[in-house]
């Protein structure tokens, strides 16, 4: 007779499976329960059923129940329970819980998930490409470990923003959402112009795919709405504000986007705001306002998206003149996400010290900067530490700072840096900056002008840029006849590549190629007209104005100090009685000051806020005749209510730090056969895994039946 209820209540579970009534499944399991409270093929099937409605908590209670009456052993249904740890996630324990797992491909990829959610993205690749080097080329699941491959390559490379040319990134491919993972990671190696190629691709393509199955319009707007978000941040990033603004516009108005993703789309659109040259109180005041940091409830949100909120933060806070509140917003990065790399947050640091006149603190800043950093991240911070140094007449300090950035630059390959041309540019001014400094070192710039020439042959670039900017160092340097060579393969390369020569940006180039192998005489002349100061100007690329003044000619100098004399002549009479009324209202105020005024008191702090407004006002008291005609026999009028609260003011400088642009939509990953999501957050959203088959819908999770 036990047998037969026992069968009966299997049978019933099975027909609710059958029918894929899971709230049944989890009823009948539980009232199987109440009857057999020792079997365990009941309980495994309600942890499953729980798992498959996304109750983890649930399921992790029925486990924890489970395990304390000895129905199950302490490591049995472990993955399960690495999983339901993992949806909760609670990283760390669905880690551990994970080493009890008999090793297998299963185990590996939830250990990947977990890897990625923990932003251990070297560890996650690692796995994923375990798993590849296993997997058969014409295995279902390739195309899934692949596209979870790149959506972990995308967001290593948010993360870390190395300026690596990215060369190893394959762009052959169909899948729609494979193409929006690998422009995400050329996009976070400085490639914007081919991230907003690809992205246009992947969209055309997701709209073709997607008609062909059928899908709704609003559904193929969901799906690629985060293309289009990204695609806005690719033109943000080229400074095509008109274009991304269109992009985020269109977006806003979008009601499939979910909360964080338009959280992000409304941070990146307020940024757009923050990019011009001036700002106003009020545009400022709603910029602050729309890039408020989201609260908890925005849990699409990764780590990193939130640092760069938080860094716009405190760039809009500095913009304003709250140096101390964009202090402590900068303190709140280096505190809650110590584990994100934020390449401008210690030149906004810096900034603001230079602005609260802590130069010393500045200086030790950038230093800092400097020697932490590559010889290519860090070249604007070792620019900006020598002409502090330089301004405090420390030129021993300003060499150290340049010598060490040059030890570093001369082991970079040009082939590992992404704009070559540039890095060249840089590297020989400031090898040349170094030889003024000091004539111990008299021929350093012409050996990093033959050290960059030999390198770009070794490596046969054809890059027509890098080939000019190395024949203008080379015509700096005296070298005529290989700076000739430079040029005129440069002229070959930009001809192939459909470039015009006056596009590349050459000082010298069509004067050196103008003049034959005798004409040395006429080029001589040519450099004779450039001093010192348009060297400096034209080698490197944004130098600050105190180092280019540090070599400027005297006869400039003095020309300028002749022409500020006349100036400062002419306008000796306005000045003249501007002193005299200002001494006038001085001995006025001297015979009758203002009735509060007090020779030894503090001034007031709210002597700029209106009376009625100030903390210390209290309104005068009524007369007996006013107590009267209030409270007689016919009544009075009230008294009018008091206006609106104190406005504040703030004062808004030119913007010298421009705002990060976070990305909105990263990567995309399909599910793994065990449910859990995987997507390339980086500096965007917490982008769920996406699946090419069905309708925008998750895989069902692994069924233990």
């Amino acid at each position: 007779m036990v047998s037969i209820a026992l069968e009966s209540h299997f049978a019933a579970i099975r027909d609710a499976i059958t029918g894929n009534d899971l709230a049944l499944v989890v009823k009948l399991t539980r009232t199987a329960l109440k009857d057999y409270t020792q079997e365990v093929e009941f309980v495994k099937i309600q942890v499953v059923a729980l798992i498959k409605m996304e109750k983890p908590a649930q399921a992790l209670d029925v486990l924890d129940k489970a395990r304390s009456t000895k129905v199950l052993s302490a490591n049995a249904m472990a993955y399960e329970s690495a999983y339901c740890h993992f949806a909760l996630e609670n990283y760390g324990k669905a880690e551990d819980a994970l080493k009890s797992v008999k090793a297998g491909p299963g185990a590996d990829r939830l250990a990947a998930q977990i890897a990625y959610k923990s932003n251990r993205f070297a560890k996650c690749i690692e796995i994923y490409n375990r798993l590849l080097a296993n997997t058969e080329t014409s295995s279902s699941e390739r195309d899934e470990l692949e596209l979870n491959l790149a959506a972990a390559k995308a967001a290593a490379a948010q993360v870390s923003k190395k300026m690596h040319a990215g060369s190893s990134i394959s762009t052959s491919t169909d899948n729609y959402e494979l193409m929006f993972n690998q422009a995400t990671e050329l996009l976070a190696c400085g490639k914007a112009k081919e991230a907003v190629v690809l992205l246009g691709a992947a969209e055309t393509r997701a709209k073709a795919e997607l008609a062909k199955e059928d899908w709704t319009a609003k559904d193929i707007q969901s799906e690629i709405s985060p293309i289009q978000a990204q695609k806005a941040v690719a033109l943000q990033c080229l400074e095509k504000v008109s274009d991304a603004r269109a992009i985020y516009v269109s977006l806003l108005s979008d009601t499939t986007l979910d909360t964080a993703a338009r959280a992000i789309v409304i941070h990146n659109a307020s940024t757009l705001g923050a990019q011009g040259d001036t700002l106003g109180v009020a545009r400022t005041g709603r910029i602050k306002r729309a890039i408020q940091i989201p609260g908890n409830s925005a849990s699409g949100l990764s780590h990193y998206q939130r640092a760069l909120m938080t860094y716009n933060m405190a760039v809009v806070q500095s913009l304003q003149k709250q140096y101390t509140a964009a202090r402590r917003s900068l303190g709140r990065i280096a505190k809650e996400y110590a584990e994100c790399t934020l390449p401008n947050a210690g030149v906004l640091s810096a900034r603001i010290s230079l602005k609260m006149n802590n130069a010393n603190k500045a200086l030790y800043e950038l230093s800092a900067i400097s020697h932490a950093r590559g010889a290519v991240e860090g070249v604007y911070a070792t620019l900006a530490a020598g002409q502090i140094a330089l301004a405090f007449g420390e030129t021993k300090h300003a060499l150290d700072i340049l010598c060490t950035w040059r030890d570093k630059a001369q082991s970079i390959s040009l082939a590992t840096v992404a704009k070559p041309d540039v890095f060249v540019r840089y590297y020989f001014g400031i090898c040349q900056l170094i030889d003024w400094l000091s004539p111990e070192s008299s021929t350093l710039a012409a050996d990093a002008a033959r050290h960059v020439h030999l390198q770009a042959y070794q490596q046969q670039t054809s890059d027509a840029a890098l080939l000019a900017a190395i024949g203008d160092c080379l015509v700096y340097a005296g070298d005529i006849e290989k700076a000739r060579v430079c040029f005129s393969d440069a002229t070959t390369a930009a001809s192939s590549s459909g470039t015009h020569v006056g596009n590349i940006q050459s000082v010298f180039i069509a004067a050196v190629l103008a003049s034959d192998k005798t004409g040395i005489q006429s080029t001589a002349q040519l450099l004779r007209g450039y001093n010192r100061r348009k060297q400096i100007a034209s080698l490197i690329p944004g130098i600050p104005p105190h180092i280019v003044r540090k070599f400027q000619p005297r006869s400039e100098v003095e020309r300028k100090d002749a022409s500020g004399a006349q100036v400062r002549a002419l306008a000796t009479g306005a000045d003249k009685r501007r002193k005299k009324n200002q001494a006038m209202r001085c001995r006025k105020l001297a015979k009758a000051p203002p009735k509060s005024y007090e020779p030894g008191g503090v001034p007031d702090s709210e002597r700029w806020i209106p009376l009625r407004q100030r903390s210390y006002y209290r309104p005068r008291k009524r007369s007996q005749r006013q107590n009267k005609m209030r409270n007689g026999a016919q009544g009075g009028a009230t008294e009018a209510g008091s206006g609106l609260g104190g406005t504040g003011s703030a004062r808004i400088s030119k913007k010298d730090t421009a705002p990060a642009v976070l990305a909105v939509a990263d990567s995309k990953a399909q599910d793994t056969h065990n449910g859990a999501d995987l997507g390339a957050s980086g500096s965007s959203s917490k982008t769920k895994p996406k699946n090419a088959k069905g309708k925008g819908k998750n895989k069902g999770k692994k069924s233990s039946w």
